[in-house]
């Protein structure tokens, strides 16, 4: 007998498992035969014939996507990688030439590919970075040091501030309205001032100056506050806010300058500055700690506000010089046959530090490593759908910039999403897939990946991963950094977040840290693409079985707070 190839045995069984298909009304027909005769012999024997075509069709699919992950090669992860960590990409700094030559040369793969482009026709999507430097931007209280973007944002249409201050005055909600005054008895001129954000509620959760569940405007249109208290001519104002990243994307992401912001630019401007509670409080000695929590649980139930003084020693150095640039996320797709309306991610950030202090950084493991397995991965699957192996549900690869800057590209995808984020079933996040760490060069446990998040919003997505590695790939999975309270936070660190924060689930792929982690000697020659291989494997596995399976992984948990 003549010998076949595997690629023809795959579509031999496939074109047969194709005309079962297409005889199922004759298979009707025969049933309701079989019925009429009234023989349950004949029923038992034909329904155990379904049973086994359905078995045997099941075996099929698994043996499909067996087949295809071994085609996932090592050589072309390499190429990649040593084309992402030559001096030409300058180590893919965001919103640097290197970093847009990476992307030029992600846009050309993708298009050989023939990938759909994922962007309203493109393979691009742009997004906003505002650059400024911790050694120009930062503040000092009681000798802690505090971040910008971490601890504090300063809208950069406000001027250059650098002051010491000796005293602060916290005076609740800085509002002046009939019904609620929190400056009444406060003289603040010349003063640093601390004030809450949005406006005080009610018990029953209603806004005190509105009585009703609608917000003021002193809530609605922040500028009406900054020039009620600018008006009263306060040294600096500082802004307790719940979220530092919220208020920056307010700005970042706003239209062209009005006049109001330029007035904001003159060089008598008072600097107006959103600061963490935490901050807020270190401006404190901690003995007013008491007074302070019983302050602020009067004004959040609406009760009248009070002001509390203090000395303290604090020094703030504010930059408004920015660089403004734009990165890029780079996306192309595979569309589904059946359910045109889900889609499967498969992500990494393809951008790193670039070059500090004269040294090229050139990011092999970190994420030249995760960026060529979703090439490779991208190209498997492409080449079984034009095998006529097309997936139920479509498949986006994204290739993310902007990470290495605090997952910059992920947050604004999942603002400005292509596809509705409740039609996303999953992201497979790739960070780091090609070294060891030294725990497990320490046990000669090489066969390993840390699995973050498997579990965290999808049982089912968890138990597939399992499966999936017990039958096939049999790498030993590593949950270390999967267990709550992790003091090292990875489940919150990488693009992954992003979507999980947005109750999709995820899985994040991760070879852990090693001396040469954001170093120089993060090179290419240390990357064991056999092994980064055998784990992209799991991952197009895990993505296979996602995005063929009949019903979508059901979300049963809730989203860890962070």
């Amino acid at each position: 007998m003549k010998k076949r190839s595997a690629k023809s045995l795959l579509v031999h069984r496939q074109s047969f498992f194709e005309l079962y298909d297409k005889t199922a009304v004759k298979r009707t027909a025969i049933f309701l035969k079989i019925t009429n005769r009234n023989s349950s012999f004949q029923i038992n024997i034909f329904l155990l014939f379904l049973f086994v075509l359905n078995t045997l069709q099941g075996l099929a699919q698994s043996d499909l996507s067996v087949q295809y992950s071994k085609q996932i090669s090592p050589d072309s992860a390499y190429s990649t990688i040593r084309i992402l960590t030559s001096d030409s990409l300058e180590g893919r700094e965001t919103g640097k030439p290197g970093q847009k030559r990476a992307a030029h040369y992600i846009k050309n793969r993708f298009s050989h590919l023939n990938l759909n482009p994922g962007i309203f026709g493109t393979y691009e999507q742009f997004h906003p970075i505002t650059l400024r430097s911790c050694e120009t931007c930062n503040i000092e209280v009681n000798q802690q040091f505090f971040l910008f973007m971490k601890d504090f944002y300063y809208p950069s249409f406000f001027t250059d501030t650098m002051l010491v201050i000796d005293s602060v005055s916290f005076i609740g909600y800085g509002i002046t309205d009939p019904s609620y005054d929190d400056c009444k008895n406060n003289d603040i001129t010349g003063k640093a001032v601390i004030i809450l954000d949005g406006e005080p509620k009610s018990k029953k959760g209603k806004y005190i100056i509105t009585k009703s569940k609608h917000a003021s405007e002193w809530s609605t249109d922040w500028k009406r506050k900054v020039e009620f208290i600018n008006e009263k001519k306060p040294r600096i104002v500082f802004v307790i806010t719940d979220t530092i990243e919220a208020m920056a994307d307010s700005f970042n992401y706003s239209n062209k300058p009005n006049a109001f912001e330029v007035s904001c630019r003159q060089p008598n401007a008072i600097p107006w500055v959103y600061i963490t509670n935490d901050l807020a409080q270190k401006f404190f000695p901690e003995t007013m700690e008491p007074e302070l929590n019983k302050a602020l649980r009067k004004i959040s139930r609406g009760k009248k506000s009070v002001n509390i003084s203090s000395s303290t020693s604090a020094i703030v150095k504010l930059s408004a010089e920015t660089d403004k640039m734009r990165g890029q996320n780079m996306i192309g797709y595979i569309e589904g046959t059946e359910k045109k309306n889900e889609s499967v991610f498969i992500t990494a950030h393809y951008d790193h530090l670039g070059i500090r202090d004269s040294l090229l950084h050139p990011g092999a493991d970190d994420n030249a490593s995760g960026t060529s397995a979703v090439m490779e991965l991208a190209r498997v699957f492409q080449q079984a759908a034009a095998d006529g192996h097309r997936p139920l549900r479509n498949i986006y690869f994204m290739l993310v910039s902007g990470e290495e800057k605090g997952l910059l590209g992920s947050k604004y995808f999942v603002k400005r999403p292509p596809v509705p984020l409740n039609e996303i079933v999953v992201d497979l996040n790739i960070d780091m897939i090609g070294r060891t760490d030294p725990k497990h060069d320490s046990l000669n446990d090489p066969n390993y990946v840390y699995i973050i998040g498997s579990n965290k919003l999808s049982t089912e997505l968890h138990e597939i991963s399992e499966r999936v590695n017990d039958s096939i790939t049999k790498l030993h999975l590593d949950y270390e950094y999967n267990k709550p309270g992790d003091p090292n936070r990875f489940y919150f660190r990488s693009d992954h977040y992003n979507f999980a924060k947005n109750n999709i689930p995820v899985i994040f792929y991760f070879n852990g840290t090693h001396a040469d982690y954001h170093q120089t000697g993060d090179t290419a020659d240390k990357i064991n693409t056999k092994l980064l291989a055998r784990r992209a494997r799991l991952v197009f596995l895990t993505a296979w079985e996602v995005a063929n399976r009949k019903e979508r992984i059901r979300v049963d948990r809730p989203m860890p707070k962070e």
